[in-house]
């Protein structure tokens, strides 16, 4: 009786950890969902704050080359990171105004990924030192990435960063 139920614990969680792993590894690969060979930095103005797991995000309006207005979500860090950054569930209140920095996703989807936020108010930046793609051979410079065809007339110059805020996890 003993041998039997090991055996089949064993095999339980052998299964569990085997169906895990792979939801885990899908979930934080970004290779294939954004456009790392492109960003857009242009002014926006936020509509929407999400503060959950797993990743904080923030809605916003910008225009593109044509003018037309449109709605584009980011992806932040998880609220745990982004607490220890300093933010708070009421970092962004829609209306603020941002100069924003982010890489698209790919499919021309209206969300990206590794932003670097300036309140046009008071100068405040939040997020990252500008370094995305996972770490080590695959990062990327941010601000060495052409922009997206199609916001190029909307390119707004990022104020110049002192890197005083801590690293975002994707750059860790």
């Amino acid at each position: 009786m003993t041998r039997k139920l090991t055996a089949h614990s064993f095999l339980t969680i052998l299964g569990f950890l085997a169906s895990s792993g792979s939801i885990i590894m899908a979930h934080h690969g970004t290779a294939g969902v954004y456009d790392f060979t492109h960003r857009i930095t242009t002014k926006a103005t936020v509509t929407k704050y999400v503060w959950s797991n797993p990743h904080v995000q923030v809605y916003m309006t910008l225009k593109n080359d044509k003018g037309e207005e449109q709605t584009w979500g980011i992806e932040t860090v998880s609220p745990g990171n982004a607490l220890a950054n300093g933010w708070t569930k009421n970092t962004f209140k829609a209306g603020d105004e941002l100069l924003v920095s982010f890489i698209p996703a790919k499919e021309d989807r209206f969300f990206g990924n590794c932003p670097q936020i300036v309140f046009v108010a008071d100068g405040k930046r939040l997020g990252g030192r500008g370094t995305c793609g996972g770490g080590g051979a695959e990062a990327v410079k941010i601000d060495t990435l052409p922009i997206k065809p199609g916001y190029t007339k909307v390119e707004v110059k990022m104020p110049k960063d002192d890197g005083k805020r801590p690293a975002s996890v994707q750059e860790r």
